[in-house]
């Protein structure tokens, strides 16, 4: 029976998670950082970003000997959706320790091997076909270079406008571009690929297989908003709480849509860059404080308004200039 239970591959990839995500952890307590957020040179961001190596060496040469499937699992609903909860549950085990304990992701690199291993070990599949394809990479970075521009481009473009209309004064007060470029490896390597590896490669690719493409998109984008309550847990805070949950749903329901191409490495770069320039922006504390003396009407403009506008944006660019395969 122990044997058995050894040899499983569900066993063997919950315990390399788990594994994972203690050394992560572990190292994170061990080198607390002031300022972790701005700084590549925090240890367990470095050790997040080298422990994705050995993963990617043992998937090469496992797809190199194993003969995996095309197609994702198309087993009865039930099981797929159940197999999707407690993926997310095990995520948000590591999830919410580490964002109370440190400010920090450092669930990303765990995830990205639960996924991983969950499709090439107990689904037997090969992973392109949940959308992580190496092939053409510098035309899919090109491609997310331009979902960003069109999509945070706009976004920033209209919040900090409507900021400057309501107050008088500039939000941004300088670009700081080291903090963006030491920020881009995590961010594009840890936070792009995990996030957009989970919600748009693996939870909807398995639900567009019992539900209409629509309704998948609408699923996975909800869960993605629920994956992002845990910041606003401490101090706790319902109103920014219940608009990071829209707002990142809102997210959620345009990449869901860039779905159709089956190609998430645009998405990877456009995630990366999205959470890379907010680190580089330098806000004008005084400009933020000025805006809260204003009405409700306003707050509410400037948290909406400027989604509303680059998802009208993105949409048209995905409608009409991204292709479905």
């Amino acid at each position: 029976m122990l044997k058995t239970l050894a040899r499983s591959p569900a066993l063997k990839t919950i315990s390399v998670y788990f594994i994972i995500a203690l050394i992560v952890l572990l190292c994170a307590y061990s080198f607390p950082q002031e300022n972790a957020h701005a700084s590549v040179e925090a240890v367990p961001i470095l050790l997040s970003i080298i422990l994705l190596v050995p993963l990617y060496v043992w998937h090469r040469r496992c797809t190199g000997k194993e003969k995996l499937s095309k197609e994702a699992d198309g087993r009865e609903k039930t099981a797929i959706v159940f197999r999707i909860l407690i993926l997310f549950v095990l995520a948000m085990a590591v999830r919410i320790p580490s964002v109370l304990l440190y400010g920090m992701p450092y669930e990303k690199t765990p995830l990205i091997f639960l996924i991983i291993l969950t499709i090439v070990l107990i689904e037997k599949t090969d992973v392109s076909a949940f959308g992580f394809k190496a092939k053409n990479i510098g035309t899919s970075l090109l491609k997310g270079a331009t979902l960003y521009l069109v999509f945070g481009g706009s976004t920033l473009f209209t919040e900090y406008l409507l900021i400057h209309v309501f107050t008088g004064q500039s939000i941004m007060e300088s670009f700081d571009i080291m903090a963006f470029l030491s920020a881009m490896p995590f961010q594009t390597l840890c936070v792009g690929v995990s996030e957009e590896g989970f919600f748009r490669g693996y939870m909807q690719t398995h639900l567009e297989k019992h539900y209409t493409f629509r309704k998948a998109i609408l699923i996975q984008a909800v869960a993605f908003g629920i994956w992002h309550f845990v910041w606003n847990i401490s101090p706790f805070n319902p109103l920014d709480m219940a608009v990071y949950i829209i707002t990142t749903c809102f997210w959620g329901m345009l990449a869901g849509y860039y779905g159709k191409s089956r190609n998430l490495v645009p998405l990877f770069l456009t995630h990366g860059l999205w959470n890379s320039v907010i680190a580089g922006i330098l806000t004008n504390e005084a400009a933020l404080d000025a805006l809260g003396r204003t009405t409700f009407l306003n707050h509410i403009s400037v948290a909406f308004f400027p989604y509303l506008i680059s998802g009208m944006l993105t949409f048209v660019l995905i409608k009409y200039f991204v292709k479905e395969n």
